[in-house]
């Protein structure tokens, strides 16, 4: 990958919440490379504040909260440093938090971190998730290979399912260029939209349930048997969901662009990155707004991960905007859908009848619903007879 891409991937996944590692040889600039970020960030109007957090001289107290007495019982107090990174976030920043020198980080240091990478929580505080617009705190990890490494060991499987892996891809050309101008910081970051995830996340999110179901449980709950592979990326729930916000957040700054791509994916998943963007490109999937525009001309596709891949699209589109009327017309998308294939329409169907993607109350459907009617009663939509 080129170090431009490099500096694009690792903007778009700090905003989209990925936490990020980067790995590579001591001396080759991960660190000042990270620093730098505060200044790429603000020639595009992001307030950036990177905070550097150095494993090897960390306690799990650090990251899990220290313990104290009160008069309410032992609570677990957060450190300074995510004190400070909550301000920061409260007054708009994107705030960085650089966990560096992962390798040298002890299993039980890497255990108190885990919380910390997954629901932002150091301690009892919970520090505030960054959304484009808005301030928040991000991830940014980075270590040397473990041979490398100062007392080096390789990171934990449940640590190394939490982060994208990718190695700092500083070649010799790169570096010739940069120490001429003196390792500008990064220029043209990509700033991602404040909707992204409502208008790509449900066509991710389907794509990849079509593919895991095609695929079979080996794609995404196999961990690695050999140890060393435990500690970079493979496939898990976790992780493909993650790939599902990243892949959504580029589809948003730079669409069809299979390198970002293809490096967002072999980061998360690891060897199912290939398969899965092969498969995507046979799937050759209606757009589910199309489809909503004129529910009664749909086609359910033959090929039954084909059409548990748009079924679920097209619930997916209305669930993140829903409205009555584009409610209505997806039932009647999968009530006609039903002609040729009852299971994978109706499936979808009782994912938009369950009452967190509903409308409320009673409605009149037509035709085209009678399919669901007994669906639709259960869930208390149209009258029973």
């Amino acid at each position: 990958m080129e170090f431009r891409h490099f500096v694009q991937l690792i903007a778009i996944g700090l905003q989209a919440r990925i936490p990020m590692h980067m790995t590579g040889f001591p001396g080759v600039g991960k660190t000042e490379f990270t620093k730098s970020l505060e200044a790429g960030f603000d020639r595009v109007g992001i307030k950036c504040k990177v905070v550097v957090l150095i494993g090897s001289i960390r306690e799990p107290q650090d990251f899990g909260g220290f313990p104290v007495s009160t008069p309410d019982g032992v609570r677990l107090l957060p450190m300074a440093w995510a004190r400070d990174a909550q301000r920061l976030a409260e007054d708009g920043y994107l705030v960085v938090v650089f966990l560096d020198e992962l390798t040298t980080v002890p299993p039980t240091t890497q255990a108190a971190m885990l919380r910390l990478l997954t629901e932002n929580v150091c301690g009892e505080l919970r520090l505030p998730d960054y959304e484009p617009g808005k301030g928040g705190v991000v991830y940014l990890c980075a270590s040397n290979a473990v041979e490398w490494a100062a007392g080096g060991q390789e990171i934990q499987a449940p640590m190394a399912n939490r982060l994208w892996h990718g190695e700092f891809p500083m070649d010799h050309e790169t570096w010739c260029d940069l120490m001429v101008s003196d390792f500008p910081a990064p220029g043209s970051m990509p700033v991602l939209p404040a909707d992204y995830l409502g208008r790509y996340h449900h066509g991710q999110r389907a794509t990849i349930a079509a593919y895991v179901r095609a695929a079979g449980r080996d794609a995404w709950l196999a961990p690695p048997t050999d140890p060393a592979r435990r500690s970079g990326p493979w496939p898990s729930g976790r992780t493909w969901y993650l790939a599902s916000r990243f892949l959504a957040a580029i589809d948003a700054v730079s669409p069809g662009n299979r390198v970002l791509q293809g490096a967002a994916l072999a980061g998360l998943v690891g060897d199912q990155a290939l398969p899965f963007m092969e498969y995507r490109e046979a799937l050759n999937l209606p757009d589910p707004e199309d489809i909503l525009k004129d529910p009664r001309r749909f086609v359910l596709p033959d090929r039954v991960d084909r059409a548990y891949a748009v079924c679920y699209a097209l619930a997916g589109a209305v669930i993140n905007n829903n409205t009555p009327p584009r409610w209505e017309a997806a039932m009647i998308a999968l009530g006609v859908a039903c002609r040729k294939n009852a299971d994978i329409p109706a499936s979808a169907a009782r994912t938009l009848c369950d009452q967190r993607n509903r409308p409320a109350g009673l409605m009149k459907l037509p035709e085209e619903c009678r399919p669901f009617y007994e669906l639709m009663q259960v869930a208390k939509l149209v009258p029973r007879d």
